[in-house]
């Protein structure tokens, strides 16, 4: 069931709620009679009324923050493109200490830009297989052991480092 579902489902018994209470106050509702039944059966109905209202908040305070949370991201997703030189910049920053020879740079380049193989043989007049030894020292050299973990290295190393609020 969705959450605005749910939210409806729980507003609608609350009403529901208050109304019964408000009844079996009048004596509408229920026999009229003994007042420790009376007082009992208010509190019954009100603490179903308690649960009913802080289970209607909570589920209204998550739609807030998935709201929140989803126009954040609209919001990162809408900032200025960064330009091809931004990006080469962190990625130099980011490999700098791995040891790379200046030709296993170009290749992690073409290979952290998603290029393939025969794709980086042909950018560079190089032939696939020395592609792969290349390819192959990167990764020991940058201590990866796939395309993924290396972009996703590289990534982790270019990102602005934030220090936790304490």
């Amino acid at each position: 069931m969705g959450k605005q579902a749910l939210r409806w489902l729980l507003g609608v018994g609350y009403v529901v709620l208050v109304t019964l209470l408000l009844l079996y106050q009048m004596g509408v509702v229920g026999k009229p009679g003994n007042t420790v039944i009376v007082v009992l059966g208010t509190l019954v109905l009100g603490i179903a009324l308690a649960v009913v209202l802080a289970l209607y908040i909570r589920v209204t305070d998550q739609m807030k923050e998935q709201a929140a949370e989803a126009k954040n991201e609209r919001k990162e997703q809408n900032q200025e493109p960064r330009s091809y030189e931004e990006i080469y910049a962190d990625f130099l920053k980011a490999t700098q200490d791995g040891g790379l020879s200046e030709r296993e740079l170009e290749v992690a380049w073409l290979l952290y830009r998603g290029y393939t193989n025969r794709q980086i043989g042909e950018e560079l007049y190089i032939a696939e297989t020395t592609v792969k030894k290349h390819v192959s020292h990167i990764y020991q050299k940058m201590e990866v052991y796939s395309r993924k973990e290396f972009r996703g290295k590289v990534k982790s190393l270019t990102l602005p480092q934030t220090t936790p609020l304490s």
